[in-house]
């Protein structure tokens, strides 16, 4: 029966002139065309995968001198990941696994790897697989961090411009509980193009605000739903792949039949600003 392994949280301005910003003048950009050769981020290159996978932390005075929860399961998750992106392209050697980083030691090795010459380079992903809590709070070994910290390393590395960053975030993002609710259902090539510093980004987290993200002895929900859509469907592009996740997601429910957290639900959320599609071709 689906479900029955006991599932345990990962908790823990445009300076516009006063006059004209009522009626401002908007230039059109005639030389703006659609060209449907340009829809999909070129995926030829080389394509990273990076894990911070924390499995056991530290008791610290970050921690109130309290050891978080081992996440045991966690490892499943990397080996279904290194499989699935290994059947995308993405070379052994460009898939790099961390366990157990203190903070230091991870903000080190992003900045190594993200101030490479990544000319050649496709994409970069990113997954973090831990503990966390309100406000994009995440745990290495030692102590919490920003999911921001992370992200501000890959936003403003020359060479990764126009490139898709991802960043795949299994995490509890607070404490709240989802008991969910109970419905009924119906059987141009030539052109200099500036762009934006915070561009071609994605953010999967595997719950939303405040909420618990859940995970038993075969890996975490979020993780294993995606490996498990990439690996199973014919791929379209990424943001379909992930709303397939979700659906696979949202059907599933904790069995902890004597505790608080049973029968309870998990909403992962996405934020991105993408300006291609991303599939490997």
């Amino acid at each position: 029966m689906e479900n029955m392994e006991e599932t345990s949280p990962d908790v823990k301005g445009f300076n516009l002139k006063p006059s004209n910003t009522s009626n401002p003048q908007l230039v059109p950009d005639e030389g703006l065309k659609f060209d449907k050769d340009a829809l999909y981020y070129d995926m030829s290159g080389e394509k990273y995968l990076i894990i911070l996978n924390q499995h056991t932390f530290k008791k610290t005075i970050f921690f109130k001198n309290q050891q978080p929860t081992t996440r045991n399961g966690t490892d499943n998750d990397v080996k279904s990941l290194k499989k699935v992106f290994g059947n995308l392209g993405f070379k052994d050697q460009n898939i790099i696994v961390f366990r157990d980083l203190e903070y230091e030691g991870i903000i080190k090795n992003l900045t190594a790897i993200a101030t490479q010459d990544h000319s050649k380079t496709s994409c970069i992903c990113v997954t973090i697989l831990t503990h966390g809590d309100k406000g994009g709070e995440v745990h290495a070994a030692d102590r919490p961090y920003l999911l921001t910290d992370v992200i501000a390393i890959f936003e403003k590395q020359r060479s990764l411009v126009n490139k898709p960053k991802l960043f795949f975030v299994q995490a509890c993002r607070g404490g709240s509980m989802d008991a969910g609710n109970t419905v009924s259902l119906d059987s141009q090539s030539d052109s200099v193009l500036t762009i934006p510093t915070h561009a071609d980004f994605l953010v999967l987290c595997s719950t939303v605000e405040d909420y618990l993200s859940y995970r038993d002895m075969n890996g975490s929900w979020m993780i294993q739903a995606l490996c498990h859509i990439i690996h199973t469907i014919t791929r379209p592009d990424l943001l379909h792949m992930i709303t397939f996740m979700t659906v696979w997601c949202i059907r599933k429910s904790t069995y902890t039949p004597f505790y608080m957290q049973n029968n309870k639900k998990q909403m992962p959320e996405t934020r991105f600003t993408l300006t291609k599609l991303w599939f490997d071709k």
